[in-house]
């Protein structure tokens, strides 16, 4: 997604949106004062834990894209049915132009790719 996000960046916006976790109590490295340390990863059930969480992600995979957290409500999840994850293209009309499949199996970035290629110019 990286690579879509710099290709078309100036041409539409891009947000990684951070959920609940779909895998809590899973150890993985996370980034520490400028170490990656491991560390088992809880469910996320505070907007501050979220927000440490969306940071430490964004940190491990060297995104540069935008991203926003799902408050403790879950209404984006809900909304978009996006646990564990999903890609999910929103026209500038607010209607949903491209709605990939639930990860990991669903989650095709060449779809998107296609679609951006195919739609914006």
């Amino acid at each position: 997604m990286e690579q879509l996000y710099q290709k078309y960046k100036d041409k539409v916006q891009f947000l990684l949106v951070y959920i609940r976790e779909a895998h809590p109590d899973s150890i993985l490295y996370v980034p520490r004062d400028g170490n990656e340390v491991l560390e088992k990863i809880g469910q996320t059930n505070t907007l501050e834990e979220r927000s440490l969480r969306a940071q430490q992600c964004t940190a491990m995979l060297k995104l540069t894209m935008p991203a926003v957290v799902d408050k403790p409500d879950n209404r984006v999840n809900y909304a978009y049915a996006a646990w564990p994850e999903r890609l999910v293209v929103v026209g500038v009309d607010g209607r949903i132009a491209y709605y990939g499949g639930p990860g990991p199996g669903g989650f095709k970035p060449a779809e998107v790719a296609r679609w951006l290629r195919d739609n914006v110019r």
